[in-house]
């Protein structure tokens, strides 16, 4: 019988390229599903704590600008905001330049809350990088910002299509 190592490659796959994007994607995944469950107990969904935190980042924005910036849709946004609301953690207000739009920001109320997800971060941060040296993890964040740096490069290159 033979059983398939699923850490090896299969024959005739590129060794280099191909498993550093699953690999990416697998531990990013990964690390969202451990705060999940670290922060469900404080009545958070992960689409929800995305929302709170990108609005900690940015303080205040339009519903629009969040949409942008967490890559959902704006009616998604409405529903989760509407939630966020009726837990007392934010609000929406009138954009003083421009009518239509609504300024989205947190309340007072949502400061523990925000302190608490700080708090599972921190445990979550320091649990993925036990028994991983303060070079070596310094060495990975500086690494992952380059590989990020030439990602935002190649995504303002003009799109070319190929006949």
């Amino acid at each position: 019988m033979n059983v398939v190592n699923s850490r090896t490659p299969a024959p005739n796959r590129q060794t280099q390229i191909d498993p550093v994007g699953y690999l990416i994607g697998d531990v990013s995944r990964m690390i969202r599903t451990v705060y999940d469950r670290r922060v469900e107990p404080l009545g958070l969904t992960r689409a929800q704590w995305r929302v709170m935190t990108r609005l900690n980042r940015l303080e205040n924005c339009t519903q629009t600008e969040l949409a942008t910036d967490l890559e959902i849709e704006k009616p998604t946004l409405g529903k989760l905001i509407e939630r966020l609301e009726a837990k007392g953690w934010v609000e929406r207000h009138p954009d003083a330049k421009d009518a239509r739009s609504k300024i989205v920001c947190l309340t007072p109320v949502a400061q523990p809350v925000l302190q608490e997800m700080r708090s599972e971060a921190e445990r979550v941060v320091a649990g993925i990088f036990a028994g991983v040296s303060a070079e070596d993890a310094a060495h990975l964040h500086g690494m992952l910002d380059h590989i990020k740096g030439n990602l935002a490069a190649m995504l303002e290159e003009p799109q070319s299509v190929e006949a």
